[in-house]
């Protein structure tokens, strides 16, 4: 019997195909800020990639951290209840728009508490919140973030030098930028808070008062200029809520989300000079601003005032950006993508840039880094390290002589000194001691216990720092007589050792000689020795 043929029924011409899978819509995301005078909470959406966040919701309130912490060095009772009902009100904000990535971050006022830790454990208890303590490092990458956003294609941000300036409660936030890439940044000791608090017990008049105020403000900038050429900055970029408040005055209207403000240094300075003979409560009725807000005024104005003058900048620049904007947009980012790419791009210009200050040799620095990135990559299954900690590598491998800027005798123990002690934009003070760690291990000594810069180091910390020092013993010894004789290599896994089979041009004898001395820490941490090749001559 045929077997019966299995027959589809044709379709309906008048049928529509299936209906395509409706697109989800974009999830709010959350981020709180936990500042030294206030605590701002901003909901937000991303309509789509690469755009701005569209906000949905602001808050904030008034809880002025800094003022406990800048006194004391402990967040008091009151002010700790009152952040706590604060953040429980941010809670059901971001639980009524459906938030489930969120990102909340404290500044000066926490990083600098005794009682920091308890107040964090109090706010998981009762809000669910993880609070992460950023650095300055942090800071100033994220505010940079939301300056190139707020002034993609401004002058500013395309040619020349500008000074990126944001007066906080608790510190000032300050990167140079060099054709809109950041070079020098810092966080220091100008916030509006911790300035007025410095002279919480003064007794004396108002004018005594704000010389006092003056001369400390002049003492930071001091410092200030010495690590930056403020004197190159043609432009000035400023942030903060004091300075808006002064461009909406003069100018009648702040900086908007689609405008950038663009104040005249004559006419900001005269506003400075006009407020110095008002006090706290004089400030608040002539401007009818909050107490709270009258306090950080005149503080922040003078910092601002002072490295305004430092440079030959005719005016500020004030744009609508702000720490939680760089939040939202780190938010949307990623580690391995293009943002990390640019990311290490402006890790790297600062990077040189402190190599220049302590007049290190660029062309060995930079073809070292070149190599130990190589040995990183052709190693990535035996080291299971990050992305970022190759930049890390890159870093001190680049850096890893400026300690010869003190002395050549015993240098890789100054560079450790250096680098542990300096600022690199981007890069967090737990990063910089990996570096410093690294930089100090690329000859001699290995890595012992009884170092105590090394020691102090958490385990997950020393063993990147065993492995990035491994690697970068060897990619130094490849440039042994600083001449970047060594143009590429392979790497060869073989059963008794790996050999590195070197493309050379001259003479290797210091090479090789360097690398057998320098290879000790490699076999130690990777389990494999490891022997110099030439590769044989191309027919």
């Amino acid at each position: 019997m045929p077997r019966a043929r299995k027959r589809t029924l044709p379709r309906p011409a008048s049928a529509a195909p299936p209906p395509a899978p409706v697109p989800e819509p974009p999830r709010p995301v959350g981020v709180v800020d936990m500042g030294a005078s206030s605590l701002r909470l901003v909901v937000a959406e991303f309509p789509s990639a690469g755009n701005r966040p569209t906000t949905l919701e602001e808050a904030s309130r008034a809880v002025l951290l800094g003022k406990d912490t800048f006194t004391s060095g402990r967040i008091g009772a009151a002010t700790m209840e009152s952040a706590l009902k604060a953040l429980e009100g941010f809670r059901r904000i971001m639980d009524g728009y459906g938030v489930v990535r969120y990102r909340a971050v404290a500044t000066s006022a926490l990083r600098e508490a005794a009682n920091r830790d308890n107040f964090l454990d109090r706010v998981r208890l009762r809000t669910g919140m993880e609070v992460e303590i950023i650095d300055g490092a942090e800071e100033n990458r994220l505010t940079y973030m939301a300056v190139r956003e707020a002034l993609r294609g401004h002058e500013a941000m395309a040619s020349g030098s500008a000074l990126l300036v944001e007066v906080g409660g608790g510190s000032a936030d300050i990167s140079f930028l060099r054709d809109g890439q950041p070079v020098f940044s810092g966080t220091y000791a100008l916030g509006s808070i911790r300035l007025r608090q410095s002279l919480a017990s003064w007794h004396g008049s108002h004018e005594q008062r704000m010389r006092l105020l003056r001369r400390q403000v002049q003492n930071v900038v001091d410092d200030i200029r010495r690590e930056m050429p403020l004197r190159e900055a043609r432009q000035v970029i400023a942030l903060g809520g004091d300075v808006r408040f002064v461009a909406a005055r003069l100018l009648g209207a702040p900086p908007g989300r689609t405008s950038v403000a663009e104040l005249p240094r004559d006419q900001f300075l005269a506003f400075c000079e006009s407020i110095l003979p008002e006090d706290v409560e004089q400030l608040g009725e002539h401007f009818h601003l909050a107490l709270t807000e009258a306090e950080t005024l005149t503080p922040a104005l003078l910092a601002l005032r002072e490295l305004l003058n430092e440079t030959p900048a005719e005016r500020l620049i004030i744009p609508d950006a702000s720490l939680r904007l760089g939040l939202l947009l780190d938010l949307a980012g990623t580690e391995e993508g293009p943002g990390f790419e640019e990311f290490g791009c402006q890790v790297r210009a600062s990077a040189e840039a402190l190599g220049e200050k302590y007049r290190y040799d660029a062309a060995h620095g930079r073809h070292v880094a070149h190599l130990a990135t190589r040995l990183f990559d052709e190693l990535r299954p035996e080291h299971g390290l990050a992305s970022r900690d190759r930049l890390l590598l890159e870093v001190a491998a680049l850096l890893h002589d400026v300690g010869i800027f003190i002395d050549l005798r015993g240098h890789h123990k100054h560079s450790q000194y250096i680098l542990s002690g300096s600022q690199i934009f981007g890069l967090s003070r737990d990063d910089m001691a990996v570096i410093s760690n690294v930089a100090r291990y690329h000859r001699r000594a290995l890595p012992a216990r009884s170092h105590p810069f090394y020691v102090s180091l958490e385990r997950e910390m020393r063993l990147v720092v065993d492995k990035t020092a491994a690697i970068l013993r060897a990619a130094n010894a490849l440039d042994a007589d600083h001449l970047q004789k060594v143009k590429d290599f392979k790497l060869v896994r073989e059963p008794e050792a790996w050999a590195l089979q070197v493309e050379a041009a001259g003479d290797l004898t210091m090479e090789r000689l360097a690398f057998a001395a320098r290879t000790d820490l490699f076999a130690e941490v990777f389990g494999r020795r490891l022997i110099f090749r030439e590769a044989p001559a191309a027919p």
